[in-house]
């Protein structure tokens, strides 16, 4: 829907409403908000869908699923060291990731392969060599098929962590290919779990622009998952005195995802839709008997065929 179009709707919906543009503008901007909030991710199903209920954009269950789609993304790029190929521990690892590779894989349920070190070694309490290793490397290393990318580490920190995740991430798709299978695998794992935890914590942080937008503006629904990201990027200037009232909403990071805009043209076209849908429903009513023609010629500014 264009400018010219949604102030239309406006000018239609104060005459058929009976309400001054001040009110209509001001309750259609939060309203607005509202919409670019359940248009925004994470949604509570496949597709954005308009708050009802407790679900729509605001409710646990789009929360729960956007912390599920951080946890699912991190982990298709990391994993622990023992679930590393060996072949990609044979030629890209050293003496000490080979000790702990195989020692925590020997914690893993059955089979371990490649079998044979198994049988060799029963490591309670053994010292693995680097004899040891050199054998395991001439006999696997030329095996590793994997990305060049991929890597076997035992000393990760949660800043590299967090750098490899928003490179592969990247932007401003925010994605990571369902299809993509781990290509780094620590012997800290515990710090890929915390970092999970430390991102899932701003699922809700891309609504909350909009929301304490339109919370400004009124009343919103309650969603603390949202609004306690804070309302830093929200973007809300009202100016509803005089002949051309208006308000100026926004996000200050919506932009920053590639969907942002579309979605919130998404939001804007459901407005309409809305208002249509309450004139539709305030026409049928019974204060309103009459023909279509017989009714607008009610309204206090008139109406004509060329305004619609």
């Amino acid at each position: 829907m264009n400018t010219d179009l949604y102030h239309t709707h406006v000018a239609l919906y104060c005459q058929v409403m009976r309400k001054t543009m001040a009110d209509v503008v001001k309750n259609e901007a939060r309203l607005l908000a509202r919409d670019a909030c359940d248009f925004t991710p994470p949604f509570s199903g496949s597709a954005p869908t308009i708050s009802k209920g407790g679900e729509g954009g605001f409710g646990n269950k789009a929360r729960d699923k956007g912390r599920a789609a951080v946890s699912r993304d991190v982990r298709r790029i990391f994993a622990p060291l023992a679930q590393a190929p060996y072949a990609l521990v044979a030629s890209r690892g050293d003496l000490g990731i080979f000790d702990k590779w195989i020692r925590l894989k020997e914690k893993l349920p059955p089979p371990h392969e490649p079998s044979w070190i198994f049988r060799v070694f029963h490591l309670n309490g053994m010292v693995v060599t680097q004899a040891d290793f050199d054998n395991f490397k001439q006999r696997h290393a030329q095996q590793n098929q994997m990305s060049g990318f991929a890597k076997v580490s035992d000393y990760d920190t949660p800043g590299s962590i967090q750098s490899v995740h928003e490179h592969i991430r990247g932007k401003p798709n925010y994605f990571v290919n369902k299809n993509r299978k781990p290509t780094n695998f620590t012997a800290n794992f515990n710090l890929v779990e915390d970092y999970i935890k430390k991102v899932q914590k701003r699922v809700g942080k891309l609504k909350a622009g909009w929301y304490h937008a339109g919370l400004k503006l009124g009343f919103m629904p309650t969603a603390q998952w949202v609004s306690g990201q804070g309302s830093s990027n929200a973007i809300c200037q009202p100016q509803l005195t005089g002949t051309k009232p208006k308000v100026k909403i926004g996000n200050a990071i919506a932009r920053d995802h590639s969907q942002g805009w579309h979605l919130f043209q998404k939001a804007w076209n459901h407005r309409g839709f809305a208002m249509r849908e309450k004139m539709l429903h305030a026409l049928k009513g019974s204060k309103n008997h009459g023909t279509l023609l017989q009714i607008t010629q009610k309204l206090q500014k008139g109406f004509t065929l060329t305004q619609v």
